[in-house]
Formats: C-alpha cells, structure tokens, sequence
C-alpha cells in the first residue's frame, strides 16, 4: 500500500512518538518522527517531502517557535499539540503559522479529520 502522505511527528516522549507512529501508519500515512530539536532540524534539512507536520511542544523549550518558523517559511502545514488549554500556547501558535492547536489527549476520530483537512488544503 502507497503512503498518502508524509507526515513529521515532532514529540520528546518517544513512547507518545511511537503511538502516534504506529496510529498514523495503520491509516497509510507515511511517518518522519523526531524526538528532539537535532533529529527535527535533520529531517527540515534532508527531505522536501514532508506534507505536513504535528508538533508537540511539551517537553521543549522556547526555540521549538524558531522551528515552527522554519516550517512556516517552507509553507508546510502545522499542527501544535499542547499539554494544556492556553490563550497564551494558542497565540504563539498561530502567530508561528501553525494552521491550529489539539489538546491532549488527542482524540484519535479528530486528529484524523484535521490531518485530512490539512492535507486537502495543502493539495
């Protein structure tokens, strides 16, 4: 089966990683996951293949925002996924490119409609 997309995960739990890995694969997506700053910047700076990117900020530091410019200036759609429901999280979101912010827990039904709406607009 041909991926349907290439998706970056960009997570510092890497059990988190792996289930998100592991969900999205079982859809047909195709998965690039970094568990630190280094691997994110490796896979920015090896493929022009990424469609689209989710990035949890948890467990990062401020310079995950210079990443997030990065993808913004690529013009590849992001997702932020946050540990808490925060007006400030939110707006350094979108004032970053992010095309949303998720909560956790992550609802899985959710997840796969946004992923697929981003990817119909990045089309």
């Amino acid at each position: 089966m041909q991926a349907k997309a290439m998706i970056l995960l960009v997570n510092h739990n890497q059990r988190n990683l792996e289930l998100l890995s592991d969900f999205l694969g079982a859809g047909g997506y195709a998965t690039a996951p970094a568990n630190n700053l280094e691997a994110f910047d490796t896979l920015l700076a090896g493929t022009d293949e990424i469609d689209i990117a989710l990035v949890d900020i948890a467990g990062f530091d401020q310079t995950i925002w210079e990443r997030c410019e990065q993808l913004r200036r690529r013009t590849i759609p992001f997702l932020v996924i946050s540990p808490r429901q925060s007006a400030a999280i939110q707006q350094a979101s979108l004032t970053h490119g992010a095309r949303g912010v998720m909560v956790k827990p992550l609802v899985t039904k959710e997840l796969r409609g946004i992923i697929e709406s981003m990817l119909d607009e990045n089309e």
